[in-house]
């Protein structure tokens, strides 16, 4: 079987769609590509952030439902609002009325800083076993941590819900009205 190069060549430099009709696979179209869109790129991992129970529907002022449902609570960049996530999907935004930033103490970062300096001085040394269990040390150690985050709405009875958060050493408190 013989095959004109130059008659393929030609017919892919004439079509004025492009290669799209000589490939299987079309090409991605213009526009905003998936991995572009805001809840892609700035959506908190799902296992980090504590997760909160919402007992009812809650409404806006303009009328707008948040549904009742399951949402990762996280703290905005600002620290200004406590951003409600579903699905990696930003669905709500709550003021923050109080915060408060712990102070590690001295034994935390130092046992943190400790692990680090085995981890680095095991990979110098290239001990693959010593570098692992600081690796464990360091997961459980940070495990630890996020063990105790939490986020909880309480009811308080007069018109609104409070909204309490707590992860890595900062505490918020929200209020979403009734």
């Amino acid at each position: 079987m013989i095959v004109d190069v130059d008659l393929i060549a030609y017919d892919f430099m004439t079509d004025f769609n492009g290669p799209s009709r000589h490939f299987p696979a079309p090409f991605y179209p213009t526009g905003v590509y998936e991995e572009d869109k805001n809840e892609y790129k700035f959506g908190p991992e799902s296992n980090e952030y504590p997760t909160l129970t919402l007992p009812c529907d809650l409404f806006d002022q303009d009328g707008n439902k948040i549904q009742q449902g399951f949402y990762s609570v996280a703290l905005s960049f600002n620290m200004g609002f406590l951003n409600l996530y579903q699905s990696n999907t930003l669905k709500a935004r709550v003021r923050v009325i109080k915060l408060v930033e712990k102070m590690y103490n001295d034994s935390e970062a130092k046992e943190e800083t400790e692990i680090k300096g085995r981890m680095i001085k095991a990979k110098e040394n290239k001990k693959l076993k010593k570098y692992r269990k600081a690796q464990e040390e360091l997961t459980a150690l940070k495990q630890q941590q996020q063990a105790e985050s939490k986020a909880e709405i309480l009811d308080s009875g007069k018109g609104y819900y409070i909204l309490n958060y707590s992860h890595n050493g900062k505490t918020a408190v929200g209020i979403i009205q009734k």
